[in-house]
């Protein structure tokens, strides 16, 4: 009887597309839009998405696991938690396959290098930063069922790793919505819109290449 009782306000998730409502702006479920301002410019909070709705339901009004389920986040510089890098992965996702995470994370190759491979302690895996990024990256992928967040979490990693991650985020990982904080034009030009923050404000929303026709702009990624 107390697995059937439900906190008041709590609500399942309907089946969806992944439609994330936000600040008046409604993106498509399956859809990439990156978000891009100068520093300051309030691209973390606006990826907080506070007062967001994911499939019609607001993202607070989910129970912990079920946003969990839904919601995959990774960071500039992941917190990894977990005995062992497969356990960083999954982060108590059963269902997850590490290394299917991984590779769209390409975080497998390095990983298999390690003596125990994703057996390995993670205190006993010494990892660069662009490598925690990847695992933080992974653990997104295994996480986020309908919707990623990625805020700033690819700006450790060399140009071809991150060429790499961005051909998963648009292929294999295609049918869930992805919000992509950036500092590089390459990566908004692929995404299907951008955001442009300015002092906390939503000033534009389109194509790239229609909102690099205003010079105030292109000064996001010069400045």
């Amino acid at each position: 009887l107390a697995e059937e009782i439900r906190p008041v306000g709590v609500r399942d998730l309907p089946d969806g597309p992944g439609t994330l409502e936000v600040q008046d702006l409604v993106l498509p479920g399956g859809s990439v839009t990156a978000v891009v301002g100068r520093s300051g410019s309030g691209k973390s909070r606006f990826t907080a998405l506070h007062g967001a709705r994911l499939d019609g339901v607001r993202l607070d009004q989910l129970a912990p696991a079920e946003r969990r389920r839904a919601v995959g986040h990774a960071f500039d510089r992941p917190v990894l938690v977990g005995e062992t890098l497969a356990d960083a992965i999954c982060l108590g996702n059963e269902q997850a396959d590490p290394q299917v995470a991984a590779r769209s994370a390409s975080a497998d190759g390095f990983i298999r290098l390690l003596p125990d491979g994703y057996a390995t302690r993670l205190e006993d895996a010494p990892m660069s930063g662009g490598e925690r990024q990847r695992i933080g990256l992974a653990r997104a992928f295994a996480q986020g069922e309908r919707l990623l967040i990625l805020d700033d979490a690819t700006s450790s990693l060399d140009t071809v790793t991150e060429q790499q991650v961005s051909a998963a985020l648009t292929g294999e990982l295609g049918g869930r919505t992805r919000l992509v904080v950036t500092h590089r034009a390459a990566t908004a030009a692929g995404a299907d819109k951008v955001i442009w923050l300015d002092e906390g404000e939503v000033r534009g929303y389109d194509r790239h290449q229609a909102l690099w026709e205003d010079p105030d702009y292109r000064r996001v990624f010069l400045g």
